[in-house]
């Protein structure tokens, strides 16, 4: 191969990298001109070397650092093989984080959506729901009126563990009956839905994955204030009274908080539903 030297300004324009990018490689050792002129300090490179500004420019293009590119350049090409299925393993988990991340965004969405623009608003309809996965803790006198911060802060470990996060919705099952006052509500299990379908094991008492069941609920959506609570859920009661609707005697409660901003004043919607049993 017919070797000739090439200016600064000439490899720039061969490489599509600016002066300046190749001054700072020379300066971090990274890509160094075959010669610097005493006098003048006039940069000159082999145009054999424009190989190795190809390999560098493919290795950022894979992400790497500047850093993590002067290392890989000091691999034989066996550890760079090694090297190359390391980064393509790191790739496919990313893609699948995003893949992951992108159906966080369409099930906030859809939450959101159910919630807020709920056209029956306060009043009692049928939902045909699909299979909700959710992480739930088994609870003891916790009470309607109750602030569970150690038992949700305990569900967000647990998710934050297995390389999750804590869905913006509040759930809370109790046994489906006429009650005299809200206080006298004791849940059962608190949850939150989980945001993605990826397999977890958990290790945590009393904190296990389960599923809300697909199916047709009974369902009353309404914004938390003063007795919407309990007038929704009387609502739910009259309804299944005047329908004769059997149902699984378990109520969710879901809770959306619709303020985002932590100086301002909680505000909630709030879904209560009931499964319609199959028949």
């Amino acid at each position: 191969m017919k070797i000739h030297y090439l200016t600064i300004g000439e490899v720039a324009k061969l490489s599509n990298l600016s002066i300046q990018t190749l001054r700072y490689y020379d300066r971090i050792d990274l890509f160094k001109p075959i010669e610097i002129d005493p006098i003048n300090q006039y940069r000159y490179y082999q145009n054999t070397q424009l190989y190795y500004l190809d390999i560098i420019k493919s290795l950022k293009y894979l992400g790497l650092s500047l850093e993590e590119v002067k290392s890989v350049l000091t691999l034989t090409p066996k550890e760079l093989v090694t090297y190359l299925a390391n980064q393509e393993e790191r790739i496919d988990q990313e893609f699948q984080r995003l893949i992951e991340t992108k159906e966080m965004l369409q099930r906030k969405k859809e939450q959101i959506q159910s919630f807020t623009l709920e056209s029956s608003m306060m009043d009692v309809c049928v939902k045909k729901i699909p299979a909700q996965k959710i992480v739930k803790i088994k609870t003891s006198n916790i009470r309607f009126n109750d602030i569970p911060n150690k038992e949700y802060g305990l569900i967000s470990k647990v998710l934050e563990d297995v390389g999750s996060v804590f869905d913006t919705l509040y759930g809370g099952s109790y046994a489906l009956k006429r009650y005299e006052s809200l206080d006298d509500i004791n849940y059962d299990y608190l949850f939150t839905h989980t945001v993605t379908d990826k397999e977890t094991d958990i290790n945590f008492e009393d904190v296990e994955i389960s599923i809300l069941p697909a199916g047709e609920y009974l369902s009353i959506t309404f914004p938390l204030q003063e007795d919407t609570y309990e007038v929704c859920y009387n609502k739910l009661i009259c309804y299944l009274e005047q329908h004769s609707i059997h149902v699984v005697p378990i109520v969710y409660d879901i809770w959306m908080p619709i303020n985002f901003t932590a100086s301002k004043e909680d505000e909630f919607i709030v879904e209560l539903k009931i499964q319609i049993q199959a028949t």
